[in-house]
């Protein structure tokens, strides 16, 4: 059985799996929690009306919301070094560092394992849902690896 825990203290990712002392970044997934709170404070909606008809329009601040996503995601770094300077784990660095292809190479790399790590008990929840929803009442056991 999964054992679950509500904080997500992240997992590490290292540029050497064989030398943690030459550095790496520790990532978590982005709640549903934070997915919403960020899209409160970065997105803003208005009422407007066209021949009559309202609708919603959305004015998004995508670079304030990706700067908020990559803040939460990266919860810290090891060894990381830009332009010969050793950098702090800060929102600030963060961002500069997205803007270095290197690193986001391994920052996507290391996000898309971390969510395949995640995807045997996502694949169990959908095949009890979908075989709860079709009327089957067998018990289903969950294991992960």
């Amino acid at each position: 059985m999964p054992k679950f825990s509500s904080e997500d203290k992240g997992t590490w990712f290292w540029f050497d799996e064989d030398n943690q002392d030459a550095g790496g970044i520790c990532l978590r997934e982005l709640t549903t929690d934070e997915h919403q709170r960020i899209e409160r404070m970065t997105v803003k909606h208005r009422k407007k009306f066209s021949h009559g008809t309202a609708y919603d329009d959305a004015e998004i601040d995508e670079k304030l919301a990706a700067k908020m996503r990559w803040d939460f995601t990266i919860v810290d770094w090891k060894v990381i070094e830009l332009d010969n300077a050793i950098l702090d784990c800060t929102r600030e660095n963060k961002a500069k560092m997205m803007n270095v292809v290197n690193f986001v190479k391994f920052f996507v790399e290391s996000m898309n394992t971390l969510v395949e790590s995640n995807k045997p008990i996502e694949e169990a929840r959908l095949k009890n849902s979908v075989s709860s929803s079709s009327g089957n009442a067998e018990s289903q056991v969950v294991t992960t690896a």
